[in-house]
């Protein structure tokens, strides 16, 4: 799955109906539907039909569940049509489905003795609830297209902004590093030159543009990072990795330079400002289809009431990774953060895609 390919996925006029929420508005919609072709044809004087409501209601649910089903196995093809082919297709799914279980539903009541067999009738049904289905079902594809221009609109503001964020995006440690390296140039001048090494990696990943990298190379760039921090902090710095291995890594995407500033709001905010060893965990785990990240440090008790301006960093940075996660997945990434006691957590995920989806 290239980046265009996941930029399509995202902004494709219909949801992804295997999420919960998507399919409970479309159960909502659907049932509001049953509830309006009930009072429709009902005169004022007219009683309630409890029975006619609960017909609409298992036939619109049946047809909604149905189109879900079935437009979530067809979204990859779906997402190549044009917008208007892939309408067409949509209703013409919608159509099939609505004669398929009309004539189930008529067979049904037949068999239950509710009605007679009438062919007539059967088809004046089809035709009934077919109109009525596809005028609903475009006013609603006209409104999902809708929505797809307003989210392709926003797509690209946030692209904008993540350029932005992109650019500002710089080691707050550069001074500290020089001193380092100025440090060892007398002493250890092989070190220094690895330093210089590591750091221009750093800077390296920053100026690149926007996109995702391998999970691997964000890690060998984090490994870089805490090696510096390391030459400064010595034995006070340790860092306990629980990650996939190398092979599981090159296959996973992250967007660049997302991993590193977690490890770095772990360091200045947990390690430096103590003068005892502290340990930063960072656990690494993915599934099918998410990637899971939790970077945990511990809170020194001097920073249980932070200075105002440290404050203010941390959660910028932490904004600027989650607009940056947003940006490249939409709202089923997220990064969320807990201080519990002396240990402050951040707890990151987003959309799992590989090597092979990439060259699928």
């Amino acid at each position: 799955m290239t980046n265009a390919r996941i930029d399509r996925d995202y902004t494709f006029f219909l949801p992804r109906f295997s999420e919960v929420e998507a399919l409970l508005r479309l159960l909502v919609v659907t049932n509001l539907l049953a509830l309006f072709s009930t009072l429709v044809p009902m005169s004022a004087m007219q009683k309630f039909s409890w029975e006619q409501y609960f017909v609409y209601v298992f036939f619109m649910n049946w047809v909604a569940l149905s189109f879900a089903i079935i437009a979530d196995k067809l979204r990859s093809r779906l997402i190549r049509l044009p917008r208007i082919r892939a309408a067409a297709v949509c209703a013409i799914i919608v159509g099939f489905i609505v004669v398929l279980y009309t004539c189930i539903i008529n067979e049904l009541l037949i068999y239950l003795h509710i009605m007679d067999a009438d062919p007539t009738r059967l088809w004046r049904s089809i035709g009934h609830n077919v109109l009525l289905t596809l005028i609903v079902g475009g006013v609603l594809l006209h409104y999902l297209y809708m929505r797809e221009r307003l989210v392709v609109r926003e797509r690209a503001e946030l692209s904008a902004r993540l350029d932005t964020l992109q650019a500002r995006i710089r080691p707050h440690f550069l001074f500290n590093s020089m001193n380092t390296v100025l440090s060892l140039i007398d002493i250890d001048s092989r070190r220094a030159g690895i330093v210089v090494e590591d750091l221009s990696a750093l800077f390296r990943a920053s100026l690149q543009s926007a996109g995702e990298v391998s999970l691997y190379d964000e890690v060998v760039l984090c490994r870089r990072y805490l090696a510096i921090e390391t030459v400064r902090l010595g034995d006070r710095l340790q860092v306990e990795w629980q990650i996939p291995d190398e092979e599981t890594l090159r296959k996973l995407k992250i967007p660049s330079l997302t991993l590193q500033p977690l490890l770095e709001n772990a360091v200045v905010h947990g390690v430096e400002p103590s003068s005892r060893s502290s340990r930063i965990n960072v656990l690494i785990e993915w599934s099918a289809n998410e990637v899971k990240i939790v970077v945990s440090n511990p809170i020194q008790p001097a920073q249980k009431v932070l200075p105002e301006r440290a404050a203010t960093g941390n959660q910028m940075a932490l904004k600027n990774i989650h607009d940056r996660l947003q940006a490249q997945y939409g709202m089923t990434a997220r990064l969320t953060t807990h201080r519990a006691q002396n240990l402050f957590t951040a707890y990151l995920s987003y959309p799992f895609t590989s090597n092979t989806a990439l060259n699928s």
